[in-house]
């Protein structure tokens, strides 16, 4: 909002993208990659009988799809066969949460600033333009979320801005994050490593992290460990599906090597005895002792728009995206909104042909006949003579012939008159004085006597 030319909006608006992944998705990754055609069967068409079928043998291709149950596997790039599994899930979004309201609102800190280059130029804005600025930005706005009964209520996040539906997501986010370390001990300790003939190893397909011979007895509990983890959305027959056995020297001994360390965790504040070997009993006990430290249960919640995705529930994040796309398309929804920050800062806020608009001040009416100083009063006939009136112009106009620059006593009275509210200075520089407004009865009365003159006449 400065005297400088500002980048357009829709460049700016482009920032606040908060579509799905796919909607961004450039057109080059969406296009199908067709290998070149052998040059060999080119110069070599094959023969077809009558029927149209080539009459090379496939026998082995058959066979071949038989003994992989029927399938053929996924051929990459470099014409090498990839097993499917090996590939991570595709991410797919979440649906929106049912039952929760959101609602972007401007920040108190963006607010200030919008007020301090307003004073600074002395200009007013359309509260149109001024929502379009706060919705360039994800940082300048807030985003409300409601969750009034019979919905559940909200865990919002007292160290930390988040927001989570259910207990369970709170619990993992607050052990996954930096804020356990706030709240519990963790140490790694040297072991001894399982003895015993191992002939092979199971491994996470996706992940890569061993999980241990099937018939361990630690094998179901590090795979649900994982999959509790690491990919909570994804369906568990779905994942053990991609668990993967090696059956080899190497592998066993890979695995042997994460067995020669325990990690073990205890509550802050807790004896030396009371280590904690199992993570999933130190996991209950963090939700169980300590949840309440970091997590309130809240019917509405207020955090940053710019919040990270790991910080909210899946569905809040879809919401969140479809309420951020919604006011960037219709930013009138904000000026509600926007009218209470301004004049919480101070600001006035007025109509003007039917359009609201904020300024360093509220308009002031300027009678033609009142008496003011040489330079005001040259500025303020200047504009009036000259409609519509353009401050560039408003220099030329007054200015002595050959000057550059307006004089500074010049430029300080007409700050004056912009600070009253006598002239009004719009963002395209357009100069308007403030006049008397007639009121209705007034219009209507000089009506009537423009009547009775011409019927007297």
């Amino acid at each position: 909002m400065s005297d400088t030319e500002p980048p357009s909006l829709n460049d700016l608006l482009s920032s606040f993208a908060l579509g799905p992944a796919w909607a961004r998705a450039t057109e080059g990754s969406q296009q199908e990659r067709v290998s070149k055609p052998d040059s060999k069967s080119e110069e070599h068409p094959p023969r077809r009988d009558v029927r149209g079928r080539d009459d090379r043998r496939s026998a082995p291709r058959d066979r071949d799809r038989e003994r992989d149950g029927g399938r053929r596997p996924s051929q990459g790039r470099d014409r090498k066969f990839e097993d499917r599994r090996s590939v991570p899930p595709r991410n797919e979004e979440a649906a929106p949460e049912k039952g929760v309201r959101v609602t972007l609102v401007p920040d108190t800190q963006a607010i200030h600033l919008i007020r301090k280059e307003i004073l600074h130029v002395a200009r007013v804005y359309p509260l149109i333009d001024v929502a379009k600025i706060l919705l360039a930005e994800r940082g300048r706005c807030h985003a409300l979320f409601e969750a009034p009964a019979p919905h559940a209520p909200l865990f919002l996040g007292k160290l930390d801005e988040s927001v989570f539906l259910t207990r369970d997501e709170a619990t993992r986010h607050l052990w996954q994050s930096d804020l356990k370390d706030q709240l519990i001990d963790e140490e790694t300790i040297e072991v001894d490593p399982p003895t015993g003939n191992f002939q092979l190893v199971a491994k996470c397909g996706i992940s890569g992290e061993w999980l241990g011979p099937p018939n361990f007895h630690a094998y179901q509990v590090n795979l649900r460990r994982l999959h509790h983890e690491r990919f909570p959305t994804m369906p568990f027959a779905t994942y053990s599906a991609k668990v993967r056995t090696e059956r080899s020297e190497e592998a066993v001994t890979a695995w042997l090597e994460t067995m020669k360390q325990k990690t073990r965790w205890r509550i802050k504040g807790d004896a030396d005895d009371a280590w904690i070997d199992d993570r999933s009993e130190a996991e209950r006990a963090l939700a169980t002792r300590c949840l309440d430290q970091a997590f309130a249960e809240v019917s509405h919640a207020e955090v940053q728009a710019s919040v990270l995705p790991k910080n909210l529930s899946p569905s809040l994040m879809t919401s969140l995206k479809l309420a951020g796309n919604y006011a960037r398309n219709h930013p009138a929804i904000m000026i509600p909104a926007v009218c209470k920050a301004l004049e919480a800062e101070h600001l006035p806020v007025f109509k003007r042909q039917g359009k609201l608009f904020t300024g360093p001040a509220r308009p002031l009416p300027l009678p033609r006949g009142v008496t003011l100083a040489d330079r005001p009063a040259i500025i303020v006939g200047w504009i009036r003579d000259n409609k519509p009136a353009k401050l560039e112009g408003l220099w030329k106009g007054i200015l002595p012939e050959g000057s550059t620059a307006p004089p500074v006593e010049f430029a300080a009275d007409l700050f004056w008159l912009l600070q009253q509210g006598h002239i009004l200075l719009f963002t395209d520089d357009t100069l308007v004085v403030q006049e008397i407004r007639e009121s209705p009865s007034t219009k209507t009365g000089r009506a009537r006597k423009k009547r009775k003159s011409k019927k007297s006449s």
